[in-house]
């Protein structure tokens, strides 16, 4: 669930088809506070092209809300960053399932993952449980040696 940011300049809403009923009560209430924002419904990704201007031309004090499916807040976050957003700036709302990138603590081979807090790696047999701790460098959670 979003939390609306008080004090910002200006609200910026990207999101699919599958993220709009999330906005809705963000919308409504910066409408009521008279605070500009702009709105955007993608349906395909090549109706992306556009963001990285967008993004770039916006002043200090503006706040973005992405909101879709789980590929779609990843490729608009990553544009936003490009542009000169921080994780500061920013709420993510994903629907649906989550594919999370697995690092093996013993191999370091890689794994995607979506719902589990066990997996065995592929790569070396071993059997792992499903972290939260995420590697930003990496893009990926690590996976460690499960005790029994």
């Amino acid at each position: 669930m979003f939390s609306y940011m008080e004090g910002k300049r200006k609200f910026l809403f990207c999101t699919d088809s599958e993220g709009v009923r999330n906005l809705h009560f963000l919308v409504c209430r910066a409408l009521n506070e008279n605070v500009p924002f702009d709105f955007h419904i993608f349906q395909e990704e090549k109706e992306e092209s556009f963001l990285s201007d967008w993004f770039s031309k916006q002043k200090m004090g503006a706040y973005l809300y992405i909101s879709g499916k789980d590929d779609f807040v990843k490729r608009i976050k990553d544009v936003a960053i490009m542009a000169g957003f921080t994780e500061h700036d920013m709420q993510l709302l994903i629907n649906g399932p989550v594919k999370k990138k697995l690092i093996c603590c013993t191999c370091h081979g890689v794994k995607e993952v979506s719902d589990q807090t066990h997996v065995v790696c592929v790569h070396c047999g071993q059997e792992l449980k499903v972290s939260d701790h995420y590697l930003r460098r990496l893009d990926a959670y690590l996976g460690y040696v499960t005790i029994k």
